[in-house]
């Protein structure tokens, strides 16, 4: 890793792809795209995965540099199946919990922010439930301070994310339209809010290290 970078913030997302996200794919993909775009940064290094999750579970970005291709990174986001968001979100935070492993504990993130965006309620996991779901969050939460935002609609975020063990500031109910979809990613959202304070607190973690 370049020793001049002011920090390393990693970006996960786990995308819902059921057949009801179909009116807002679009909208979706360009919001996003809007929030990855914000995030590119001469100064610093900024990753990103995507799981997308239907019936099964997709890992359909892996490590894309945001400094270099943000607007192209959903290109192959497919809509259609059920709802396996609990499978969704173990497998995403298990991926990368062996990603980040497997490399120097110098070469790891120096922030993470872990974003679940889905439009209906869990109704076809297979292999995970609600509570192994709580105690991932939890855990990278407490041990590596890995941030969570979830973001939903159709139903209340907030209550839906307080099972997962996430607060109220880490949650966000949005209208299943295009300018639903669009407010997501507006200036004081909870994702752009809560990635802004990882960029910071990564900085400090990274000068921090530095002054030792």
């Amino acid at each position: 890793m370049d020793n001049e970078i002011k920090s390393y913030m990693h970006v996960a997302l786990v995308l819902d792809a059921s057949g009801s996200m179909e009116p807002i794919r679009s909208a979706t993909i360009q919001s996003m795209r809007k929030f990855f775009e914000g995030l590119r940064s001469d100064e610093d290094k900024t990753l990103l995965d995507v799981w997308q999750f239907d019936d099964k579970v997709k890992h359909l970005v892996d490590s894309a540099d945001l400094n270099v291709g943000a607007p192209q990174t959903l290109e192959n986001y497919a809509i259609g199946g059920c709802t396996a968001l609990y499978d969704a979100i173990c497998i995403g935070i298990d991926e990368l919990g062996r990603k980040f492993a497997s490399i120097p504990e110098a070469e790891r993130p120096d922030g993470v922010i872990f974003a679940i965006l889905t439009d209906g309620f869990e109704n076809a996991f297979r292999t995970f439930g609600r509570e192994d779901a709580r105690r991932r969050i939890e855990h990278q939460s407490a041990k590596y301070s890995w941030e969570f935002r979830f973001l939903a609609a159709n139903q209340d975020a907030f209550a839906t994310g307080r099972g997962f063990g996430l607060s109220a500031e880490s949650c966000a109910t949005f209208d299943a339209s295009e300018d639903g979809v669009d407010m997501m990613c507006c200036e004081d959202s909870p994702l752009v809010c809560g990635a802004a304070a990882v960029r910071m607190a990564s900085r400090a973690r990274r000068a921090a290290r530095r002054r030792k």
